[in-house]
């Protein structure tokens, strides 16, 4: 069973992790008796009054694995009373820096097996945590600190760290006191903004503290044989934020409370399939390449949204990266908060810049309906390769500019019928969205780029399946509107690899569009290879192709198109930016 390996590797970091523990000739219980002698009496110190709490925390773990080999729930109760042994310890010996080490490790070990098993059993959710028999159940309640959800909006909690991903290089840990642990939340009522905004997957990070009483008059047990001989000790499961939360009380112990920050990026990661060429290919061909604007965590009212935005044969997992390492950034967990969009990226580039218009308009109305809430007027865009024209397309006004690209007879001319005008019109005419206040361009082809026009590009365009409805659309208005269309749109439905090409009409019409003067834009450009036509590029599009005029600032990164933005350059410059952006808004 997969819960008996976390509860070995558990006990293997005890091993490890207990150099200081009882003598190797003690006799089972002889720790144990002593300090439930010791402990109230005067003939033990704290010290030894503490390793009896440390033999008796391995003891119960130990009896713990066993049962969980068999299957037993009562592991449950044997690693709650691990932790309870383990937590004893430091209160008792809180000056022992080798019992706080020892202690730790046996605490997040029985916890790991404690959580895991009351999972695997049904005995953990959101309500709290049950403990001891079928006949006399006690449900100790689940506290949240610092998260930004109540204890009934948890769906589960995963003691386990998930498995790695490649999209994921490095990981953010920190030792301490407590079990770093994932909380999955409950997807929202639907209809709510909570639901229509959440990813498949949304999970936290958090660190798991069964909080006792301090030691007292317990009813030990000599030996451990199953269920627990006494009624469990009182507790709280707290799951803390262990970015607010720098350190845990036990008792007089002030121990630093231990982290994973990447683990849930990684558990969100698991239900992210990588869809970026099947999005590409087969574009509005299933639920999950329907373009959909996503929280990473939920809303909370005064942080600052940075809306990360995908490029060409991509999707929203090249970002997690990146986030990884920001939310590793004080300042950006304190004041920012990271929405993603997903989106096919293969074709109806102008109707996917559209949707995404439309779920930003709809997020801000739905979080913010009294309009209150500056943060939410100071938005952030960060977009990379093709994701970097959608971002434009959100802050400028086109006038007739892009309509013209495709057709010499004015819209109000054009032959269709009234509904299908109404659906195409906001891929063309549009105002800027007045709360964006800042754009990031990464790699971003404002100029195109000549990859798009060779064979592999051209091949790949004819590949793109265009969603059936736009292809209905687009031959429905050829067909009853001929001659009023550029030759290249009445032949067929521009692919994005179609925009992307440098003579591509669309694309010089959103070049030659500027920004508003409330909007700031920032340019980070990868420059790894030179060619010997076009100068330094990232292998597919040109550093004077990347850059765009009127940007208060542009760096260049030696990194391919593909790695751009996860080269730590670019998130260093990404922390300036939004250190500027703090300062500039008065945030």
């Amino acid at each position: 069973m997969k819960i008996s390996t976390v509860v070995a590797g558990a006990l293997v970091a005890i091993c490890l992790c207990a150099p200081g523990g009882l003598p190797a000739n003690a006799a089972p219980g002889e720790g144990q008796a002593a300090a439930a002698g010791g402990l109230f009496g005067q003939q033990e110190t704290p010290d030894q009054a503490a390793r009896g709490f440390l033999a008796r925390a391995r003891e119960y773990g130990e009896a713990g694995a066993k049962l969980v080999e068999k299957g037993d729930p009562r592991a449950i109760d044997a690693f709650y009373a691990a932790a309870e042994a383990a937590w004893n310890a430091v209160w008792t010996c809180p000056q022992s820096r080798e019992i706080l080490e020892e202690a730790s490790c046996l605490y997040a070990a029985a916890l790991e097996g404690l959580l895991a098993t009351a999972d695997a059993h049904g005995r953990l959710t959101g309500r709290g945590l049950v403990i001891g028999p079928a006949w006399k159940p006690i449900c100790v309640p689940i506290e949240t600190r610092a998260l930004p959800v109540e204890p009934g909006g948890i769906d589960r909690v995963l003691a386990a760290p998930p498995a790695t991903d490649k999209r994921i290089t490095r990981q953010h840990v920190r030792g301490g006191f407590g079990l770093p642990v994932v909380v999955r939340l409950a997807g929202g009522a639907t209809g709510s903004a909570a639901q229509e905004f959440t990813p498949a997957r949304q999970s936290l990070a958090a660190t798991a503290v069964l909080r006792f009483k301090m030691p007292g008059d317990e009813n030990f047990l000599q030996k451990f044989s199953g269920p627990l001989a006494r009624d469990p000790a009182p507790a709280i499961l707290d799951l803390a934020n262990p970015v607010e939360i720098a350190a845990v009380h036990v008792g007089p112990a002030r121990p630093l409370l231990a982290a994973d920050l990447t683990a849930p990026l990684l558990d969100m990661l698991e239900a992210k399939p990588e869809a970026g060429i099947s999005g590409f290919l087969q574009p509005y061909g299933r639920g999950d390449t329907k373009p959909k604007l996503e929280c990473i965590e939920p809303h909370q009212p005064g942080r600052i949204p940075v809306v990360f935005i995908h490029g060409l044969a991509s999707d929203e997992g090249t970002w997690f990266d990146m986030l990884n390492d920001l939310r590793t950034w004080p300042t950006f967990h304190r004041r920012y908060e990271a929405w993603v969009y997903h989106y096919p990226t293969g074709a109806s580039f102008l109707q996917a810049a559209a949707a995404l218009r439309r779920d930003l308009q709809a997020a801000v109305k739905q979080f913010d309906p009294q309009g209150t809430d500056r943060a939410l007027q100071n938005m952030v865009l960060v977009g990379h390769s093709m994701g970097g024209l959608h971002a434009k397309l959100q802050v400028v006004d086109p006038g007739t500019t892009i309509w013209a690209a495709i057709s010499d007879v004015p819209f109000e001319q054009i032959v269709l019928r009234p509904e299908i005008k109404e659906q195409i019109a906001p891929g063309y005419f549009f105002k800027p969205l007045p709360f964006v206040k800042r754009v990031v361009f990464i790699a971003t082809p404002h100029a195109g780029s000549s990859w798009a026009s060779r064979g592999l590009g051209r091949a790949a365009s004819l590949t793109v399946q265009q969603p059936p409805e736009m292809q209905a659309i687009h031959d429905e208005a050829v067909a009853m509107n001929p001659g009023a269309f550029h030759e290249d749109y009445e032949r067929s439905l521009p692919t994005t690899i179609d925009v992307l090409e440098p003579d591509s009409s669309i694309l010089r019409a959103l070049r030659e569009l500027r920004t508003p003067c409330w909007v700031t834009t920032h340019s980070i450009i990868g420059t790894a290879h030179q060619s010997l036509l076009s100068g330094p590029d990232d292998c597919v599009v040109p550093a004077s192709s990347a850059r765009l005029p009127g940007t208060v600032s542009e760096i260049t990164v030696p990194a391919t198109h593909t790695r751009v933005h996860h080269h730590p350059t670019t998130i260093m410059e990404l922390e300036r930016i939004l250190a500027e952006h703090l300062r500039e808004t008065g945030m």
